[in-house]
């Protein structure tokens, strides 16, 4: 039977695809998705000792986490423009990302002021940024057009860690306080206190440490990428100046519409990037994020991009809806949409990338502007969040989510119907006379080689 035949042959070719260095390599951006899930998520479990460490409030501690999107913005548009004239030193920017991060995890708890907290977290901040941007730009050259499911496979690492760090930091967090006898909230630690009940240096120092590995692997990759001098795969950068500013260069000469298909995409990294932290249910939201992640890697194998991110927009359109609206109030509809929210959120990010691969010519400063947009949110989110938590209460992030969420779905829609052959603008009678002459002289040349 043919279709037997074909299925045994495929098995047969396991162990064969399994060895090629891009599944290699592939598998490699997933385990730094998985360490920069553990060092950029391990604050928010932490942040109570660290505040109570540094003697400041919810509002004051947010703010300066700041810092840290601030550093990945800069990053990432550092990290485009280098990487558009030198794609071949991506994996030293990924090596020297991970050196970053460490250098910034290593020393966030054993910080004493709000300065540092802010200086060492905008260090990770710039190894977030580079990984985001320059990973992705691996990704996209090791596959080309068949990037969607190892684009999928590269960020599923990230839930991952996302999920296990809060599990791995429980126990070195300070004691929770018992009520007072009047039940009102007990008051925060003491610096001293802080410093004595909490632990959460060790948890700190082996994600660090697990930052330091990636580091090396990259850079090795990096010294293979030398030896193997492959300038074939590194032949799109820029010739000038002036074609670097051309945003014709990533639509075939339509420079127009790529300006509007870039600005959507920014507006659309915008608002998904807003997503619940800890404070929506965070193990029941990450573990819907982590499957997810994992699921739409075999569905992008099969299901065009553009019907997953309908399904998964409209997904977190109606879960932020009904979240904001009676989340709140029932228990039920809560939990339920909150795992609902993460199923739909999980992929939207590496889809979105996959997206542009397949409907632009994708450069780093392409990917660039896709996580320059996630950064601009992740700045609002971060300091909106944290404003208010500590002044208007926890339902009003609900709706800050739902609006979010009803903002990126029109902006797909107008992404989508920009680049949809429906609406693609008809030649005019003198563009049909200058296409139908230059496909006649092109038969003429070859015809004359032929006689050559």
């Amino acid at each position: 039977m043919p279709g037997v035949s074909s299925l045994i042959q495929k098995v047969k070719n396991l162990p064969k695809q399994a060895r090629d260095y891009r599944v290699i390599r592939t598998a490699s951006l997933s385990l730094a998705w998985f360490g920069m899930g553990l060092y950029f998520r391990i604050v928010g479990p932490t942040m109570i000792d660290l505040k109570d460490r540094i003697g400041v409030d919810y509002e004051e501690i947010s703010r300066v986490l700041v810092s840290h999107t601030v550093g990945y913005f800069l990053a990432t548009v550092t990290c485009g423009i280098f990487l558009d004239f030198q794609p071949k030193y991506a994996y030293g920017v990924l090596g020297s990302a991970f050196f970053l991060a460490g250098v910034g995890t290593a020393g966030t708890p054993f910080t004493t002021s709000l300065g540092g907290l802010g200086f060492l977290q905008h260090l990770a901040g710039w190894g977030h940024g580079f990984t985001d941007a320059a990973g992705t730009v691996v990704c996209a050259r090791l596959w080309g057009d068949k990037a969607s499911a190892p684009m999928h496979a590269m960020h599923a690492g990230y839930p991952i860690g996302a999920f296990i760090i809060p599990l791995i930091v429980i126990p070195y967090l300070s004691p929770d306080r018992p009520a007072a006898v009047n039940g009102t909230t007990p008051p925060p630690l003491t610096v001293e206190e802080a410093w004595r009940l909490s632990k959460i240096q060790w948890p700190y120092v082996g994600v660090s440490v697990a930052q330091f590995i990636m580091c090396t692997l990259f850079v090795f990759y990096q010294y293979k990428e030398f030896l193997s001098d492959d300038s074939s795969k590194t032949n799109k950068a820029p010739k000038s100046f002036s074609a670097f500013l051309s945003p014709g260069r990533f639509m075939k000469g339509k420079g127009k519409k790529a300006i509007f298909l870039l600005v959507l995409l920014f507006l659309y990294y915008t608002n998904m990037f807003s997503k619940p932290d800890a404070s929506v249910v965070y193990s029941t939201f990450w573990i819907s994020y982590a499957s997810m992640r994992w699921v739409s890697i075999a569905a992008a194998a099969w299901v065009p991009v553009h019907i997953m991110l309908s399904v998964e927009i409209t997904g977190v359109f109606i879960s932020g809806i009904v979240l904001a609206v009676w989340g709140a109030t029932n228990k039920t509809v809560f939990w339920v949409f909150t795992c609902i929210l993460g199923l739909s959120v999980a992929p939207i990010f590496p889809g979105g990338t996959a997206w542009a691969n397949q409907y632009l010519d994708a450069s780093s400063i392409v990917f660039a502007i896709c996580v320059v947009g996630a950064s601009v949110g992740g700045t609002a989110s971060n300091y909106l969040t944290g404003y208010l938590f500590e002044y208007v209460g926890p339902r009003s992030m609900l709706y800050f989510f739902m609006g979010c969420g009803c903002a990126l779905l029109p902006t797909f829609v107008v992404m989508q119907i920009t680049v949809s052959s429906r609406f693609a603008t008809k030649p005019s009678a003198h563009q049909d006379v200058e296409l139908e002459t230059r496909h006649n002289k092109g038969f003429e040349m070859d015809d004359a080689e032929c006689k050559t």
